[in-house]
């Protein structure tokens, strides 16, 4: 029994290098990938911009703007 620790362990150990390899290529190790492989800033960025071109064409109020805004920002809902 003893001797069939070994090579799961070495399994074990080769499956958490290959993941955290994908994970670190694929977005970062930051705990929140990005589906389109973009870093975290990146992705509140261009939220930002959106919201900006909403508020800029007039889909959006001043305080609806305003309180999305303080939620990008991780402000209070």
């Amino acid at each position: 029994m003893t001797t069939l620790i070994y090579p799961v362990l070495l399994v074990l150990g080769i499956v958490v290098l290959v993941v955290t390899a994908v994970r670190a290529f694929v977005g970062g190790l930051d705990g929140s990938p990005d589906p389109a492989g973009r870093p975290a800033g990146a992705v509140q960025g261009s939220a930002r911009q959106i919201l900006d071109k909403r508020y800029a064409e007039g889909e959006l109020s001043t305080e609806d703007y305003e309180h999305r805004l303080s939620v990008l920002r991780g402000g209070k809902t």
